[in-house]
């Protein structure tokens, strides 16, 4: 395996499957604490918006996929590799367009040790597969970003003793790359019902992830984990909206319940 975290790698012109690099999930999660949740479920949806190869007489052709890894996966993959090893299938010449995908999804089937499935779109066809979420916007309710705000800080969140059936959405995730220091902004959505939270303190934690170094999918596991220890709720989904970095996007779905995961985006991706 060739290494690319945090060096400078020039696009392989030739297919280079060993350039894939895995990310164990169990090095994350080993950190953080579900409180009694023993399971949870769903995906990390990828949005490719730069897939291209060859086939007949080489030809070359292009697509938009959509590349479903599921989160219990042993492994999941690291976005600077997946980016190079795409670039290293623009000249290689397939039979067909289905040989092509089930190249893919072999090869990262057997890196991240589970089924992984791949959608191709064409690029006209996006706006079929983009919507807004709809919800009781976070930011409305305004939250200083103070010191205690500049680190992740589960303690700011205030949970009350009311009921409430509820999905936030916040535009102002942020995070940062744990290799290159790099922002990461996203829409984050929390589907929830449980004992309420204190708006005001949802949006400072939020916040709190400002200057917080994970990858996007560990991120949304730690606010999973977070929130569901601190009400321990009868139903959590939260969901992540990461804006593209490099041709790719990605949308970390994690939930208290078993879920169908759509291949959905967001405009701003």
């Amino acid at each position: 395996m060739t290494r690319v975290l945090g060096k400078t790698v020039s696009a392989p012109l030739v297919y280079s499957p060993n350039i894939l690099e895995a990310i164990p999930r169990s090095i994350n999660r080993q950190q953080l604490d579900f409180g009694g949740l023993d399971q949870f479920f769903g995906a990390d949806v990828w949005h490719l918006y730069e897939l291209s190869w060859l086939e007949d007489k080489n030809q070359p052709v292009s697509f938009c996929g959509v590349l479903i890894i599921p989160s219990d996966s042993p492994a999941t993959v690291e976005s600077k590799s997946l980016k190079l090893y795409l670039n290293s299938l623009n000249f290689h010449r397939f039979e067909d367009t289905q040989a092509a995908v089930a190249c893919i999804t072999r090869d990262l089937s057997s890196l991240t040790g589970a089924t992984i499935t791949l959608e191709l779109i064409q690029a006209r066809d996006l706006a079929s597969i983009t919507t807004e979420p709809v919800g009781d916007l976070l930011d409305a309710f305004g939250s200083q970003c103070s010191d205690r705000t500049r680190g992740h800080q589960s303690s700011v969140i205030e949970v009350c003793e009311e009921r409430a059936e509820k999905r936030w959405v916040s535009h102002l995730l942020r995070s940062l790359c744990p290799v290159t220091g790099q922002p990461d902004w996203a829409t984050i959505v929390i589907d929830y019902e449980g004992r309420a939270f204190d708006c005001e303190s949802l949006s400072a934690y939020v916040q709190s992830y400002r200057e917080h170094q994970e990858y996007h999918e560990q991120c949304v596991e730690r606010i999973f984990a977070d929130l569901y220890r601190a009400a321990e709720p009868t139903r959590l989904m939260v969901t992540a909206f990461y804006q593209r970095r490099g041709g790719i996007d990605i949308t970390p779905w994690r939930s208290m319940l078993p879920i169908h995961i759509p291949s959905v985006r967001m405009g701003r991706q």
